[in-house]
Formats: C-alpha cells, structure tokens, sequence
C-alpha cells in the first residue's frame, strides 16, 4: 500500500529504511528521497516508525537485548540410503514372485429376469407414439 502517493513510496520502502537503521521519520523521509508534497504521509511515517520501534524494544525486552546475527550451524547429514539395484549385505530375504490372481466375477441378474426386461422393451414392435 502507498504511504506517500506524491512520491510513490510504499509501506515496503518504509519498512526498508528502518531495517536498514532509520529510527525517525525525518530519517525515513531522507532515506526514501522524499520531496516536498501534500505533507499527507508524514503522520502515517510517524506511526510506522513508532510501531517499528516498539516492536524492537519488546523483542530486545523478551530476547534480553539486541540479537546479534550468528550462523547457522550445518546439520548433520541423514546416511544416505542405497537405491534399488544396490546390494547391502544382510540376511536373506526370500524374494516371493508376484503371482497374478484371478478377480472374481460380480454377480449379474438372473437370465431369465434379462429375457423378460427384453420382452418389455420390445412390446408393439415400436417405440410409443408422442404428441405433436
């Protein structure tokens, strides 16, 4: 969202400059390059940059202090497990082949039950007559 339409700078580029260490608005104002406008967003900056610094000091506050950026260590590999086709030595494993079973067959209607479906349909030879 726009904080500033006359200089098109967003919450993003706001929020950018105090990352990179703005604590003012007057700071943020420079650091976006600002120009003198309406004088619209200057309230909205400032609310932004008090929200920021709030929310630094209760984190500083909860974490002890300022965090200090360290690295991550690398964490330690998974073995990695051999792919088909590799042989591990082990006990033996009897290999069962795949054996192809028949599926049953679904039960149907009865013949004669099918004979007098037939019949019904077929009655008068001729499909019924509809209305014009």
């Amino acid at each position: 969202m726009y904080v500033c339409i006359c200089n098109a700078v967003t919450e993003g580029d706001v929020n950018g400059c105090m990352a990179d260490g703005c604590t003012t608005a007057k700071e943020v104002k420079a650091a976006c390059g600002f120009k003198p406008g309406c004088g619209m967003c200057t309230k909205r900056i400032h609310t932004m940059v008090s929200e920021y610094r709030t929310a630094s000091e209760l984190a500083d506050a909860l974490t002890g202090g300022p965090a200090t950026l360290t690295p991550v260590p690398e964490a330690p590999r998974a073995p990695r497990v051999p792919g088909p086709g590799v042989h591990v030595p082990g006990p033996a494993v009897p290999e069962q082949p795949f054996t192809e079973q028949a599926v049953p067959e679904r039960p149907g209607p009865a013949p004669d039950v099918l004979a007098q479906t037939a019949a019904e349909n077929t009655e008068g030879g001729a499909a019924p007559q509809t209305a014009a």
